[in-house]
């Protein structure tokens, strides 16, 4: 068989995994960078919700692991931009990464090997750490576009994230519940930090975004006027009916200022590692995720971070749990409840 050859998206994404982690090195005092070991965690794009929430997280993971006990002694968490549960899914069983967030509906994919994972090898080693947060589909579009229902997207220009993303996935299956397909549109493929220009603009009427809210490529475009298009709660119960992981859900009233509350669909946010990893360190890394400074971190740094409890960690788990955060779970049980 042929070597397989690389493209050039290929390589500038292998690229921006290794910026990160080649900053996180500049920043390391003369002498310690040999003790160092990053400890890499798949996020999404910077105007999306994974991104900053990989931050904190990330940040407290640094945090615990100053600790000389700790399995994580030694390592610094970074939080890595890429297309989103897809890649990050993919990049945690090859080992590219060491944890990621994923989307619990293509974690489900990947255990079973379905779909974009059917040619990946051991993408069945995807273990779950908790479960962060619901996102929300979010279908966002300028309100001079002449867009009030997803029947008025034909021939419009949307875009509706790059490959590798859940929202991409996500996306496909809406506009199928509608009777839609991407050739009805007017599709691009970009992510929403690619997108804040041209729909300032003119250039671009809308786009989708599977996230938690409030996202900043939402509420820094809201000066331009926008809307967010409903998923009526029938159509949400029909999606549900054939992706169990996709649920009826709401995106709040005021959580962007000026928008009322809208029905739509969601699905919770993973926060995924391979079973390879060793237990007691699966065990920390839980412990490190719901401890006191991560928790004031994630309670401080974003809106969505107050949602990250010890309480919600196991709701919407598509795939088992690592076995080291089981038994952090089973020994912090009396705190859950």
């Amino acid at each position: 068989m042929p070597p397989r050859r690389t493209s050039i998206t290929d390589t500038l994404r292998r690229l921006r995994r290794l910026i990160p982690a080649i900053l996180a090195l500049a920043l390391v005092p003369a002498g310690h960078a040999c003790a160092l070991e990053t400890f890499r965690i798949g996020t999404g794009g910077s105007t999306g919700v994974y991104y900053p929430i990989g931050k904190l997280i990330a940040s407290g993971i640094t945090l615990h692991a100053k600790q000389t006990g700790s399995p994580l002694h030694g390592i610094i968490g970074i939080a890595q931009n890429s297309a989103g549960s897809v890649e990050n899914a993919r990049a945690v069983v090859t080992g590219e990464i060491e944890a990621g967030m994923v989307q619990a509906d293509i974690a489900a994919y990947a255990l079973r090997g379905e779909r974009d994972f059917a040619a990946v090898g051991d993408s069945g080693k995807l273990r779950a750490i908790a479960c962060l947060y619901a996102e929300k589909f979010q279908l966002v579009v300028r309100r001079d576009a002449g867009i009030e229902k997803f029947g008025d997207l034909r021939d419009k220009r949307i875009s509706i994230d790059e490959p590798g993303s859940g929202t991409r996935q996500v996306t496909d299956i809406v506009l199928a519940a509608y009777g839609l397909t991407e050739d009805d549109l007017r599709p691009q493929y970009l992510k929403p930090v690619f997108t804040e220009d041209k729909m300032r603009n003119g250039e671009l009427d809308g786009f989708a975004m599977m996230a938690g809210a409030p996202m900043a490529a939402v509420t820094r475009l809201l000066p331009v006027g926008l809307r967010i298009l409903a998923i009526e709660p029938e159509i949400a119960g029909k999606i549900n009916r054939t992706y169990p992981y996709l649920t009826p859900g709401r995106i709040g009233g005021g959580i962007y200022p000026g928008i009322a509350e809208i029905p739509t669909i969601e699905v919770y946010a993973l926060f995924v590692v391979s079973s390879d990893m060793p237990e007691d360190r699966a065990f920390a890394l839980t412990e490190a995720l719901f401890s006191p400074a991560t928790r004031d971190l994630l309670e401080q740094g974003h809106p969505q971070g107050r949602d990250i409890t010890l309480e919600s960690a196991l709701r919407g788990l598509s795939i088992p749990l690592h076995p080291g955060a089981q038994r952090f779970y089973d020994v912090n049980r009396g705190r859950r409840q």
